[in-house]
């Protein structure tokens, strides 16, 4: 029978046959495994690489997966209701109604006499605002991908890009609403078109209402519901729910306490106010500090902003919020184009016409 066997010849194992078997199973030194010189030679630190293309001493640190990105707040959204939708588009239009030619109380009482009718006619206004278009784009490379694939974080890098363009979004949107741009206006800067009253605080020893009585400041909140019903004929609907102030002025109320109230100022103005007894409890006031209203006004001692928070009276459009529109390869940089888009509007008053009669948003600024 032929042998189907095959000899072979065993080889040694160079990791293993080649340690003494004294020595094995124990730690050696560079110099037992490779020689005197070798140790000589001082072998230091070498640049040894983990999975991710980074040293070794990347991988015997401890990583948090929790990212510290940078913090940051708006308030606008809280201040001015918003309309969303409508799609891109280059203008806001609205309009508003004028009526002409109303009767009074004396003139539509007819008598034997009577000659004419009382005519009215309605004549309609059509307004538009501005509207900003707002993109933003980012690349992304191909191999930062594959290396971001290596790391157990919160968070993808496309999330942190898009946390800061959400960031730049809030950020424009706030200017847009408080402040208006390219020689627009907003919400805290529109003179021509909002009624403006001086604030006497000669009497002050610090800004806003600082050193005044409690009394005073009271009277002060109640003359501005006093001002909406005396020249509304005492029109409910018209009367403020949204009073803003200046930062030192939130400060000052929170911080006075007084026989005169149970708790502070600012929380009794908001229970116990002109708005409230006459409405029968339905104004559900709030007053809010914004540190933008610090140094507008007049004479830059501050503004107070009071106004009815309600869609009918001021309103932002949003016909494209901001998303990300597309992404696509750029081969030229090895890269992912991602790009975001966003439209806003300029704010809209429809019932502020002009710095002389009544509308829904009016100014309060300190002389002082």
């Amino acid at each position: 029978m032929e042998n189907i066997f095959q000899t072979s010849e065993i080889q040694k194992n160079f990791y293993v046959d080649n340690v003494d078997a004294s020595k094995r199973g124990k730690c050696f030194s560079i110099s037992d495994t490779y020689g005197y010189k070798v140790e000589k030679a001082r072998v230091g630190d070498t640049r040894v690489h983990d999975a991710n293309f980074a040293f070794l001493s990347t991988t015997l640190a401890k990583l948090h997966t929790k990212l510290y990105e940078p913090l940051y707040f708006v308030t606008y959204a809280k201040d001015v209701p918003i309309n969303v939708g409508g799609g891109f588009v280059d203008y806001v239009s609205y309009y508003t109604v004028d009526w002409a030619g109303i009767m009074n109380e004396f003139r539509n009482v007819m008598g034997n006499n009577a000659n004419y009718i009382p005519r009215v006619n309605a004549g309609l206004s059509q307004k538009r605002v501005n509207v900003y278009t707002w993109e933003v784009a980012y690349d992304l490379r191909f191999i930062e991908l594959e290396k971001m694939k290596k790391l157990a974080l919160q968070k993808s890098i496309e999330e942190i890009y898009q946390n800061a363009i959400v960031a730049g979004w809030d950020l424009f949107c706030q200017k847009v609403a408080y402040e208006g741009i390219e020689g627009g206006h907003g919400l805290f800067n529109n003179d021509d078109n909002v009624v403006t009253t001086t604030i006497d605080n000669s009497t002050t020893t610090g800004k806003g209402f600082e050193g005044m009585s409690d009394e005073a400041v009271v009277s002060f909140f109640n003359g501005i519901f006093s001002y909406y019903l005396s020249d509304s004929n005492m029109n409910l609907a018209v009367l403020p729910d949204t009073i803003l102030v200046p930062t030192f002025v939130g400060s000052d109320l929170t911080s006075r306490f007084s026989a005169l109230y149970t708790s502070s100022l600012r929380k009794f103005l908001l229970d116990h106010n002109l708005a409230v007894d006459e409405s029968g409890g339905e104004v559900k006031l709030t007053i809010a500090s914004r540190p933008a209203l610090d140094t507008m006004g007049t004479a830059g001692h501050g503004r107070i902003v009071a106004y009815k928070k309600d869609e009918t009276f001021l309103r932002l459009d949003m016909p494209y919020p901001m998303q990300h529109y597309i992404t696509l390869p750029n081969i030229d940089k090895m890269s992912y184009t991602s790009a975001f888009v966003g439209q806003v509007s300029e704010i809209q008053m429809p019932y502020n016409q002009n710095d002389t009669e009544l509308g829904i948003i009016t100014y309060w600024d300190f002389t002082n």
